[in-house]
């Protein structure tokens, strides 16, 4: 895999301004969450308050996702599989939790989806949660 151009830092920087610029009026938070394994992609913006329904995830906020997955890969453990950010818009800090074990929620993954994840993001054996099976090289 080649290195990332940018650190994580610089990404969710990036990331966090294409959250502030999506924001409704009226919003005192963003909520996005992110399922980005293999070819799956299942992306979620919400604001708070807000009716509960869901916002157009922009395309600067997918592609820096994408990016910041990237930057975050190790050869040691792989990367994310799955991400929450909440922007709290009066103080401008972004909180990420990123789960790179965990199956993540909502419908199961294809099993073409986990073997694009380990050969795009490889990982050890032992890094390797069961839930994803066996890498196959």
């Amino acid at each position: 895999m080649t290195p990332p151009a940018r650190d994580s830092t610089a990404v969710l920087r990036d990331l966090g301004a294409a959250l502030r610029a999506a924001a409704p009026a009226g919003a005192a938070r963003l909520r996005y969450r992110a399922v980005v394994v293999g070819d799956v992609r299942r992306d979620q913006l919400t604001a708070e308050p807000g009716t509960g329904e869901e916002l157009p995830v922009p395309a600067a906020v997918r592609r820096a996702a994408e990016e910041l997955k990237r930057a975050m890969w190790t050869p040691e453990r792989g990367t994310w599989l799955q991400t929450e950010m909440v922007l709290d818009l009066a103080s401008g800090r972004l909180v990420p939790i990123f789960n790179a074990e965990a199956a993540p929620p909502g419908p199961p993954l294809p099993p073409g989806a986990v073997a694009a994840e380990l050969r795009a993001y490889p990982r050890p054996p032992g890094a390797v949660p069961g839930w994803m099976g066996e890498p196959t090289g």
